[in-house]
């Protein structure tokens, strides 16, 4: 007899239980951990429904659709008469604190901050965003990323067992070498990581903007002729020529693209223990596979990787989302805020 619980670890071939041999294994931790995992729960199983519903009327614009719909959430602390700052804030700052307590590295304080430093509304980054064809890729990006979120919300049975290992490696404590994720997920998992990917890529361009705006240069150009110091990141591929524009760094591949991080340590630390450049090379060949029963994730060309780094990887990853969410919503209100200021 195998015991299983489809949000913890178990041990394969035995009756033990999955719950105290986390609560032994966490030690001191373990009450922090239930609490912190059982509030996320929680709000992702109660309050979550109304948050989609709330989001999906700000996604449309549908002001008063959305003032109903928060009042309902936030009852006596949504004001009788937002103004959009108050629209554009308030609904992110539910969705932060609902993900953000998941974030046990600090990650994600630390690279909004090194972000929003950069970030200051200079009259660089303020020509740039108040271009209408900008502010609606900017919204079209916001959409996609709510509904990646959304899906990982959806998905959450799926990686969320790969939690206490996280919390084990973050407090220095060994973890159980026969402990397995249940459930035989993998391909919901690599569809969910291959989209974070894709959109975290897409969302760099961000980066580069605000990066660009704070040396004092037009928010589209990366460097100039006869520039003293010239953005060329040292981790740029030698076959990618530099790019000198926006547009073109667009056109990079994803290698390239990822390092111009240079400029933001702590995102890129972040980015590359999210998106482990052999992790993603393993689970993009068709023919791999999950061996449920060695924990392994194993290729056709004989490339063995550990399933539980793939899933903590997918856990990883949606602070990462919730970090360019949140820059999308800064860059559409300093592009309300000048719009306001034109008319």
């Amino acid at each position: 007899m195998i015991t299983t619980h489809p949000a913890f670890p178990f041990i394969p071939d035995t009756e033990a239980s999955p719950f105290l041999d986390i609560t032994a294994a966490l030690g001191d931790a373990s009450m922090p951990y239930f609490q912190v995992v059982g509030q996320f729960n929680g709000l992702a199983t109660q309050d979550w429904p109304q948050l989609e519903r709330a989001f999906q009327f700000y996604l449309a614009e549908d002001w008063k659709r959305l003032d109903t719909a928060m009042s309902r959430l936030l009852k006596d602390n949504w004001p009788e008469a937002p103004n959009m700052m108050v629209r554009h804030d308030l609904i992110h700052r539910l969705l932060t604190v609902i993900i953000v307590p998941l974030d046990l590295n600090g990650f994600y304080a630390g690279a909004q901050k090194e972000i929003w430093q950069r970030a200051q509304p200079s009259q660089e980054l303020i020509d740039y965003l108040r271009q209408a064809s900008v502010q609606a890729w900017l919204l079209s990006l916001q959409k996609r990323l709510f509904c990646q979120i959304s899906y990982l919300i959806e998905i959450r049975n799926t990686w969320a067992p790969a939690l206490p290992f996280l919390w084990l490696n973050r407090l220095g404590r060994d973890v159980p070498n026969d402990w397995r994720l249940p459930g035989d997920d993998f391909a919901i998992l690599r569809g969910a990581y291959q989209q974070n990917f894709e959109l975290s890529c897409q969302a760099l361009p961000m980066l580069v903007v605000t990066q660009n705006a704070a040396d004092g240069r037009p928010a589209t150009i990366i460097h100039r002729d006869a520039e003293p110091s010239p953005w060329i990141p040292p981790k740029l591929p030698a076959t990618s020529k530099p790019p000198r524009t926006l547009a073109q760094f667009k056109k990079l591949n994803a290698e390239a693209k990822e390092a111009f991080l240079d400029r933001f340590s702590v995102t890129e630390a972040s980015w590359i223990d999210a998106f482990d450049r052999s992790i993603r090379n393993a689970i993009a060949h068709a023919d791999t596979d999950e061996v449920v029963t060695t924990g392994e994730i194993t290729t056709g060309k004989g490339i063995t990787l550990s399933y539980l780094r793939f899933v903590e990887s997918v856990a990883k990853q949606l602070q990462l989302l919730l970090l360019w969410l949140n820059l999308v919503k800064l860059f559409r209100v300093y592009g309300l805020l000048a719009g306001q200021q034109e008319a």
